[in-house]
This record gives C-alpha cells, sequence and structure tokens, in this order.
C-alpha cells in the first residue's frame, strides 16, 4: 500500500542530506499515518529515500536519499514544487 504525497514548495536538495518535504493544505491528514523509516519515492524519478523524521505539529517531514546516488532531487540541487512523493505504508 502507498500514499501520494504532495510537495509544497522547494527544497535544497544536496547529495547526503535530508530534503524536507512541506505537504500542502490537501495532504495534512495523511502526515499522522507516515513514521521513521518508511520508504519513498518521488513518482516519475528513480530516486529513494526512507523518512527521518515527522514534524507531527507542523506540515512537513524529512527524507534521508539512499539511491541511486543519494541525492533525493527532481532537478539539479533541487526537490521541486508539485512533485508527488509516494510513500510506502
Amino acid at each position: 500500500m502507498s500514499l501520494s504525497l504532495t510537495n509544497q514548495k522547494a527544497s535544497q536538495a544536496l547529495r547526503g542530506q535530508n530534503v524536507i518535504i512541506t505537504l500542502d493544505s490537501g495532504d495534512l491528514s495523511n502526515l499522522a499515518s507516515l513514521e521513521p523509516g518508511q520508504e519513498c519515492s518521488i513518482s516519475g524519478v528513480a530516486v529513494y529515500g526512507t523518512i527521518s523524521s515527522v514534524d507531527s505539529y507542523g506540515t512537513s517531514f524529512e527524507v534521508t536519499p539512499i539511491a541511486p546516488n543519494k541525492s533525493f532531487e527532481s532537478a539539479p540541487g533541487y526537490l521541486e514544487a508539485s512533485q508527488t512523493i509516494v510513500v510506502t505504508t
């Protein structure tokens, strides 16, 4: 089973560093079901990571990149706004 969530704003996505995913208002109800360790990917891009932390009182969670190049990006150095993040539950 998986959740598809929309990233609301662009985030810097440097190699080997965590990326902040900011959810839009329509996806906030799904924040409570996210847990550290869950796998995630960017829809349409062969990039993978795991959730490292969840801001359960806010609107975001962080992803640690794992493959293929330890960079969770949709464009060079960035995770663009409006990207769909797929979380495996």
